[in-house]
């Protein structure tokens, strides 16, 4: 079996979720569907501390925000040890 971590960010401190996966021997980082990680990051969606519509003019500067904030979300994967699963993840 392999492990690997993965960690959802929308760069700001304290905004980073981690999930531990199991998977096969020959599993890669490539074959994790990224969108259920980012659907069930709290964080995908900005909230006023992140864009707020009170520091825009115009619809369209919040909207170009919005959408700039969303771009600049990251998931990351990285394999882990058997170990470093164990002590984390829910099993």
């Amino acid at each position: 079996m392999k492990y690997f971590k993965i960690t959802c960010s929308n760069g700001y401190c304290g905004c980073e979720e981690t999930w531990y996966e199991e998977a096969d021997d020959d599993a890669i980082e490539y074959d994790f569907d990224l969108d259920d990680y980012l659907q069930g990051y709290a964080f995908l969606e900005p909230d006023s501390r992140f864009v707020d519509r009170d520091d825009y003019e115009t619809e369209e500067e919040y909207e170009e925000a919005y959408a700039e904030y969303q771009t600049d979300i990251c998931v990351d994967i990285e394999e882990i040890t058997r170990e470093e699963y164990e002590a984390n993840a829910w099993i």
